[in-house]
């Protein structure tokens, strides 16, 4: 279950932390719905807003991944 603060999403998995930084909420284009339906001619279609573009994800590892040897062992 993620843990929200602000624009910020933290997400613990078994083996790293991601952080997330969620888009603008004060986003003049699409006020944080990260987009919106976009009419083309006669159809409509979602768009994502430009806000989703400065979107990061940090993952942090917890634990080091599994070491194997350089050798198989037979």
């Amino acid at each position: 279950m993620p843990i929200r603060i602000g624009r910020w999403e933290i997400d613990l998995y078994q083996r790293a932390i991601h952080i997330t930084r969620e888009p603008d909420p004060n986003c003049p284009n699409c006020n944080g719905g990260k987009g919106g339906w976009t009419t083309y001619g006669s159809n409509a279609d979602w768009d994502e807003c430009a806000c989703l573009d400065q979107l990061r994800t940090w993952r942090l590892p917890i634990l080091p991944g599994r070491r194997y040897p350089a050798e198989e062992p037979f």
